[in-house]
Parts: structure tokens; C-alpha cells; sequence
């Protein structure tokens, strides 16, 4: 990957946290502005005071009976200032910063959600879900990792420095040259190491993704493992990576050493600079003891500073890394998207119209379709037969827009569904797909999907004439029960059940099954299609199929070939024919009703 891409993917980055922080640029404000009050407060004013304390009391220049009364305006100054620069601004500093953070965390984490959630189903077919949930985590983290270390170490370390310089500069000009040399030798190797570890820490998070994913591969196969008494085929692969994670984190180790090392001299430079001007300067330069207090002080102060260089370097490189990923995906256009005068689909009664259709998918080179035509009448009920690749499933996701035709119009009620919104039509649409998964929640909740405010006795309803009920009711917890992650405490008999319940429930105008029955037995079979004819009465249905029997009662049967409709009628008429329905029926039937 390229450096220039890099470069413009941590810009785009920035361009993001800063979109955010606008909307509470007050919060912002106060943030920034109090920081160098309470940095010149702790690290300048403080010291400044006490230095001047300690020169009087150690020249004597004031009469010991007149001490406390000459000491008492620096008394009250030194303890003013600490209890409002330190204590009540500093409070201030860590509110404002505070809650900053959190309302730019919480916007940016909504902004993520939106664009996921906006991206097209060829989008999310392509990546893993788990992936997307961590890199949205991450750039939401990587700006509270960020905006801590400008406010909490870059900017106090950049005060000091211009503080101590400031002050010192009229009494000790030498020693503000020297220091500020070491500290710009300091920053230096900070800046290269901080280069070097940062292809290092990658290449030891690489291996430990690879130890991980050998891990997870392992285990989720474990069955494989075990029947094939791989135990120790395994164990040996884990071994040999889990070598190489100890190989990266030596190599990192070994370069923090030198990395140390070469800070340890540099600051031992400074604190052998501070002794000289301690020892020497009221000789050499004729320092007074307050100068001299502060060069201790404060040498102190940018020692201790200086050691949160290299955490600047490390939080830069760590939070713009784990930005990259969603600031890419932020930045993609949308492959489906409303137009900016889109209106919602209105007064649906069904009838559904393919107009000389052309599409293929972005990532294929053969055409799908090809001048398709097709027209459902409002309630009709139509399946969708043919080999794999035909098309069938293509044809149910245009209609719900999931992608976008090249040519041609897929219209509703005569309304164009690439000229709605993408809500107002999937809200017209009830959709249970092949391979249904369901939310971590409550099986209620899952029924209850498609319409939230469904009361108890409308869910059961749906359940019941979903032929789910029977089931449900003898769950420990009944409509209570959490279904698991992505429904796997239920069977895939159980799970499509409640899909069609919720999809009753939903009670729209149009349905589309796709493949609901593909994967099921003949029990589970025989119940859903019983809830099919439920779910299909008084309603537009397209039932997508590989078995026939699912499609056999249907008013009408659409054969597809290649992206084309090569045979259209009813069960009957399409067995009197003996064309390709006919024989498919045959090889999975043996016989012609």
C-alpha cells in the first residue's frame, strides 16, 4: 500500500474526528483553552513562587522578624494559584475534555452504524460481520486515544517546553540552548524508533492473527480434528506459530531496549547539564539561588515530560492505524442509493412489473438478464423455478433493491422502485430468506420485528398460524426465550417458523420466500408449507424453490434458464407441456400428476 494512501486515509481521518468535534466546539474550547492556564499554573507558576521564596529566605535580605509578613502576598499567590490553576481549572479542563470525548465518541459510533448499515448487501456479502463490528469499535477508540494524548500529553508537553524556555531565557540563555538541543535529539530518535517499532508491533500483530485464526480454525473444525486424530497435527501447527508471535515480540523487545537506551543517555545529557549549571553557575555566571532553583525544578518537569514522547508517536501511529479500516469504508460510496427526490412507495396493492431488465453484478462479467419481462398481478401467487444460476434469487433481490438494474425499470403499482425510498419499499415487502438468522433477543422480539408495537396475544396469533406456537409454548420461557446468537439455540425448522411468523405479523403486500424450505426435513417441511399458505392468502407472493412440491398449488409457476424465462404457466399446464419443469418434476418426483 502506498505511503501517499496512507497519508490521505489519516487526513480523511482527522477530517471525520473534526466533522464531530464541531458540533461541541464549545466543549472543544474549553478543553484547549484551559489546558495552558493549568500547565503554566503546575509547571511555571508554582515553581517560579517557591524559587523566589527560597532566595529570600536563603540570602536573608529581609529581617528575620519582617520574614512572614514579606513571605505572606507569595504565600497567598503560590496557594491561589495552585487551587485555581491546578485544582479548580483542572477540574474544569478534565470536565470539558471529558465530556467532549464522549458526545464526539457517541456521534462518531452512530456515523459508523449509519454507514454500515447503509451499505448494499454486496457489500456485507463480502466481509465478515465480526470485522465490521471490531473496525467500527476501533475508530470510535481511536479517537478517545487521539484527542487524550493532544490534551493530556502533547500540548502540556509543548507548554513546558515553551514555558522553562521562556522564563529561563533572560537569566540563563546558555542552559535554554542546551536543553532545548537534547530535547529536539530526544524527539528525533523518539520520531525514527517510533517508525522502526511501528513495523515491528505489526509484524508481531500479524503473527498473533495468525495464531489466532489457526486457533479458532482448529477448534470450530474440532470434530474434524478429533475424527481424524489430528490432535497433534494441529498442536504442531499452533506451535510453530505461536514461535513466530515469540520471534516478533523478542524483535520488538530488543529494539524498545535500544530504544531506552538511547533515551536514557540523552536525559542523563540533561541532568548532567542541570549539575553543571548547579554547581558552577554562581561562579561562572553569577546565577542566583532562585535561578538555580528553578533549573533543578524544571529540568525535572521536562525529564519527566520528555518520557511521554515516545507515547505521543505510539498513540499517533496506534489510533490513525486503527482508524484506517472504517475511515476506507466511510469513504465508499453507497452501490445503491436514494435519489435526492425519492418519495415513499404509496397505495400498494401488489402488482409488480419487470420492463426489459438488464443487470449483472459489479464483480461479474456475464450478463443476468437480458430485456427481462415480467408481470405479477396484484395477489397473484408466482414461484420461481430452475437450476442453480438461473436467476430465481437475483430476481427477489432487485425487487427489494438490494442492487440496482443496469437498464430497464422494476415498477410496484406502476411505481418505480428505483425512484422510492429504499424504506418505504422494503416496508411494503415481507422477505424470509433461505438461511434465516434471528437477533439475540427474545423469541417475541424476533416475531415482533417487523412490527415493534405488536401486542402479546398479535404475537401468538402470528406464531400460531406460523405453526410455531406449539413449539414456543414449551420453551422454558416461552416467547421469553433468547433465541442464541443468530437463532442457534433453535433448529433450522424452528427458525424459519418464527421468520414466518414475524413475517405474518408484518403483514405486507408483497412476499417473497426464498428457498424457505431448501434445507429442512420432511416434518418441518410439511409445517412451514402449511404456514406458507397462511402467510400467502390475500397477498402478492413470489416463492422462490428448488424443491416443486413448494410451488405446486401456486397460481402460476415461471420456469428460468440463464436469466430467462423459458417457460411460464401453472402446474398442470406446465406437466402437459414436457418441457423443463416437466422433467424436473419427474426427476424428483417419478411420476406426472
Amino acid at each position: 500500500m502506498s505511503k501517499n494512501k496512507i497519508k490521505s486515509t489519516t487526513l480523511r481521518t482527522m477530517q471525520y474526528f473534526w466533522q464531530e468535534m464541531k458540533q461541541h466546539k464549545l466543549l472543544a474550547l474549553g478543553a484547549v483553552l484551559t489546558t495552558p492556564i493549568v500547565i503554566f499554573s503546575r509547571v511555571a507558576l508554582v515553581p517560579y513562587i517557591v524559587a523566589q521564596i527560597i532566595q529570600h529566605v536563603a540570602t536573608g535580605d529581609i529581617p528575620q522578624d519582617q520574614l512572614w509578613e514579606a513571605m505572606t502576598p507569595y504565600i497567598i499567590i503560590l496557594v491561589a494559584s495552585y487551587l485555581i490553576g491546578s485544582v479548580l481549572l483542572g477540574e474544569l479542563r478534565l470536565y470539558f475534555a471529558w465530556k467532549m470525548e464522549a458526545r464526539v465518541q457517541y456521534g462518531l459510533a452512530n456515523k459508523c452504524f449509519e454507514a454500515l448499515s447503509k451499505q448494499s448487501m454486496g457489500f456485507h456479502n463480502d466481509r465478515f460481520g465480526g470485522s465490521l463490528v471490531s473496525q467500527a469499535g476501533k475508530f470510535v477508540g481511536a479517537y478517545g486515544r487521539l484527542s487524550e494524548m493532544v490534551i493530556w500529553t502533547l500540548l502540556p508537553f509543548i507548554l513546558a517546553i515553551v514555558y522553562v524556555a521562556v522564563i529561563l531565557w533572560q537569566e540563563v540563555p546558555l542552559y535554554v540552548v542546551c536543553l532545548l538541543a537534547f530535547v529536539a535529539i530526544y524527539t528525533v530518535i523518539a520520531y525514527l524508533s517510533f517508525r522502526k517499532l511501528g513495523e515491528l508491533n505489526k509484524k508481531e500483530a500479524d503473527a498473533e492473527n495468525k495464531r489466532s485464526g489457526r486457533l479458532s480454525d482448529a477448534v470450530t473444525n474440532i470434530l474434524a480434528v478429533k475424527s481424524y486424530a489430528k490432535e497433534k497435527y494441529e498442536q504442531k501447527g499452533f506451535a510453530t506459530r505461536s514461535q513466530k508471535v515469540v520471534d516478533a515480540s523478542l524483535n520488538l523487545m530488543r529494539a524498545f531496549i535500544a530504544r531506552d537506551a538511547a533515551f536514557s543517555l540523552v536525559v542523563t545529557c540533561i541532568i548532567a547539564l542541570s549539575v553543571v549549571f548547579l554547581v558552577g553557575g554562581p561562579s561562572w555566571f553569577g546565577i542566583p539561588i532562585a535561578t538555580l532553583v528553578l533549573i533543578f525544578t524544571y529540568t525535572t518537569t521536562i525529564v519527566n515530560e520528555l518520557w511521554s514522547v515516545g507515547h505521543i508517536f505510539r498513540e499517533y501511529n496506534r489510533s490513525f492505524g486503527d482508524a484506517y479500516e472504517m475511515t476506507k469504508i466511510l469513504d465508499l460510496e453507497n452501490e445503491v442509493e436514494d435519489v435526492e427526490s425519492a418519495e415513499a412507495l404509496v397505495d400498494v396493492e401488489g402488482k409488480v412489473e419487470l420492463t426489459d431488465v438488464n443487470f449483472k453484478h459489479l464483480d461479474g462479467s456475464e450478463q443476468v438478464f437480458e430485456h427481462l419481462n415480467l408481470h405479477i398481478p396484484a395477489g397473484q401467487r408466482v414461484g420461481l423455478v430452475g437450476r442453480s444460476g438461473s436467476g430465481k434469487t437475483t430476481l427477489t433481490k432487485l425487487l427489494l433493491r438490494f442492487a440496482d438494474v443496469q437498464e430497464g425499470a422494476i415498477t410496484i403499482d406502476g411505481q418505480n422502485v428505483g425512484l422510492v425510498t429504499q424504506e418505504s419499499l422494503r416496508e411494503n415487502i415481507a422477505y424470509v430468506p433461505q438461511e434465516t438468522t434471528l437477533f439475540h433477543r427474545s423469541i417475541a422480539d424476533n416475531i415482533a420485528y417487523g412490527k415493534p408495537k405488536a401486542t402479546r396475544s398479535e404475537i401468538i396469533k402470528a406464531a400460531n398460524q406460523a405453526n410455531a406456537w406449539e413449539f414456543i409454548k414449551n420453551l422454558p420461557d416461552g416467547l421469553d426465550t433468547l433465541t442464541g446468537e443468530r437463532g442457534v439455540k433453535l433448529s433450522g425448522g424452528q427458525r424459519q417458523r418464527v421468520a414466518i411468523a414475524r413475517a405474518i405479523l408484518k403483514n405486507a403486500p408483497i412476499l417473497i420466500l426464498d428457498e424457505a424450505t431448501a434445507s429442512l426435513d420432511t416434518e418441518s417441511e410439511k409445517l412451514i408449507q402449511e404456514a406458507m399458505k397462511t402467510l400467502m392468502k390475500n397477498r402478492t407472493s413470489i416463492v422462490v424453490a428448488h424443491r416443486l412440491s413448494t410451488v405446486a398449488e401456486l397460481d402460476r409457476i415461471i420456469v428460468l434458464e440463464h436469466g430467462k424465462i423459458v417457460e411460464d404457466g401453472s402446474h398442470k399446464a406446465l406437466l402437459k407441456k414436457k418441457g423443463i419443469y416437466s422433467k424436473l418434476w419427474n426427476k424428483q418426483t417419478g411420476k406426472i400428476d
